[in-house]
């Protein structure tokens, strides 16, 4: 039972391990993050709304940018703190329980954050603006995704 455990424990530090280095639903570093801003911008500019509009969302965008660096931050944290914690000969299991509930607390303030900036950002617009917002992004998510599996089955061969 022991041993189920903690092969248990490991899986999940490793899946968890794995989701802090993906880039978290558009937040990443670097290169990718300054396309994914630029594209933001670009698609705020597409809906031709008011300068005040305009600059409303963009303050909504930065507010949330953020609150997710802080989150990042704090699971990147607990991410490490629970490493350490099952790598131990006889790991604490209360400890373990209270670093995977900072883990997945981490996770949902992140879905909520993206929630969050999605229900401000609608309500600066109009239905129109909010019918024409949601289809581009719908549009261009799909091209990500496209982009990312074409790049991961071409790596495959």
């Amino acid at each position: 039972m022991k041993g189920k455990f903690n092969f248990k424990i490991g899986a999940l530090c490793a899946i968890l391990s794995a989701m802090l280095v993906m880039p978290a639903l558009g937040q990443a570093k670097g290169e990718e993050g300054a396309r994914y801003k630029e594209k933001r911008d670009q698609l705020i500019k597409e809906l031709k709304l008011a300068p005040e509009k305009e600059k409303a969302m963009l303050a909504v965008q930065d507010k949330f940018a953020r609150e997710r660096k802080e989150i990042i931050d704090g699971m990147k944290k607990a991410n490490v703190d629970l490493q350490a914690a099952s790598a131990a000969a006889n790991p604490d299991e209360a400890k373990l329980k209270e670093l995977v509930s900072a883990l997945t607390a981490g996770q949902d303030k992140m879905f909520a954050s993206f929630k969050n900036q999605r229900d401000e950002e609608l309500a600066l617009m109009t239905p129109a603006e909010q019918a024409k917002y949601l289809l581009t992004l719908g549009q261009w998510r799909q091209k990500m995704m496209d982009k990312r599996n074409k790049k991961a089955a071409k790596e495959k061969k």
